[in-house]
């Protein structure tokens, strides 16, 4: 027998929701009526999810966060348009997370991300799986972040960029060009500074693909983002899927490499 819902008597539950086995709903919590929660995912006191939104299982929603806010673009349509998340997601104190502007868009996130306090993921954004958004950190809508990357803590991340995979933009930079995958950015405006070597050791990477990866960032460093690209693409001497990688960010980058 599935195991029922718990809702504290202060919480707020609109007619509509859509609660899954487990679900725990605390004190002066809410829950707007077009939302959908899986199996086990709970909202502490004063947490807030509402809009258009449907969860996964076992996310957590911490209190003071706002997921499935209205987008602040000011050129929001009155739709009522998409947030999904997968499972496993963290948002912490005071997060928002904000449904897309207009009939047809999509604001997406994958799973087992952490979106740390006060951290802003805005309309449009689409993000892997595994991502830490630091404290503080903003990501501007239409932004991209593929797995595995990391935001420093009071990071601001311009409208349509994008960030490759295992790559991490460092503290308090202002990121407004592409993070290429593997790679580490930082200041303002954020450059390339090196590759992301704990990141790949974290994620147990081989040995042949670190060299893989110090071998593009030391090509990146010296040929420049162009011309580096192409010889990347063409050395045979770095693994076929981390040069696939950066072929497939080059065809999506629209706003050049940091």
């Amino acid at each position: 027998m599935a195991e029922p819902a718990k809702i504290h008597p202060l919480a707020i539950v609109e007619p509509g929701a859509r609660l899954g086995a487990g679900v725990c709903i605390g004190p002066h919590g809410y829950v707007g009526g077009d939302v959908v929660l899986g199996d086990g995912c709970t909202v502490h006191h004063h947490g807030t999810v509402q809009g258009n939104s449907t969860l996964g299982r076992d996310n957590e929603i911490y209190p003071y966060a706002l997921i499935g806010g209205r987008t602040q673009d000011l050129k929001y349509d009155g739709s009522n348009p998409p947030l999904s998340i997968g499972d496993r997601n963290v948002f912490r104190e005071f997060s928002t997370v904000h449904c897309p502007s207009s009939e047809g868009g999509r604001t997406r996130i994958g799973n087992d991300n952490h979106i740390l306090a006060y951290g802003h993921v805005a309309h449009e954004c689409i993000l892997g799986d595994g991502i830490v958004i630091s404290s503080k950190a903003v990501l501007g809508g239409h932004v991209e972040v593929d797995s595995h990357a990391i935001v420093g803590g009071a990071a601001a991340v311009h409208q349509f960029c994008k960030i490759g995979t295992h790559a991490f933009l460092g503290g308090l930079s202002a990121l407004v060009q592409d993070l290429l995958p593997y790679m580490i950015a930082e200041g303002n405006r954020a450059r390339l500074r090196s590759y992301n070597l704990v990141g790949l050791q974290r994620h147990h990477f081989s040995e042949e693909d670190v060299q893989g990866v110090r071998r593009m960032f030391r090509t990146l460093y010296a040929d420049g983002r162009a011309k580096g690209l192409e010889k990347i693409l063409n050395d045979e001497a770095i693994s076929p899927h981390l040069r696939w990688e950066m072929a497939r960010f080059q065809e999506r980058s629209v706003r050049g490499m940091a």
